[in-house]
């Protein structure tokens, strides 16, 4: 296989899409500034790393503020430590993603690809 056949360029979309933080605005491209229709996995894995992206975003920024907050210093411990919990957990799973993916095994995760199903077209 050639490294610019069709099917290459897909699997190296998909692994950009899948990569922590970064993968949110091309995955984001890919579902709405996109001049084509993406292939059907490519839209999938699109729309779930936007989901799994901005819902670590949105945790993030909840246990920060929950963290910057006037309790005890021990509740700011408990903040920064479920936000450190978090932070790893978004970069474990899209690693765990990327490895599926490299093994030709699906990339749906219970309850969070039902959701990303939701995402306008």
């Amino acid at each position: 296989m050639k490294p610019s056949s069709p099917n290459s360029l897909l699997r190296l979309r998909l692994y950009l899409n899948l990569v922590p933080v970064f993968g949110v605005p091309a995955s984001l491209w890919t579902l709405y500034a996109s001049p084509q229709q993406p292939h059907t996995q490519l839209k999938q894995v699109s729309r779930l790393a936007v989901v799994l992206g901005m819902g670590w975003l949105l945790a993030t920024v909840l246990l920060s503020a929950g963290a910057h907050s006037e309790f005890s210093q021990v509740a700011t411990l408990r903040f920064w430590l479920v936000n450190g919990f978090v932070g790893t957990g978004y970069f474990v799973t899209n690693l765990w993603l990327m490895l599926r993916l490299s093994r030709g095994k699906t990339t749906r995760l219970p309850g969070i690809s039902q959701l990303s199903r939701r995402l306008p077209d």
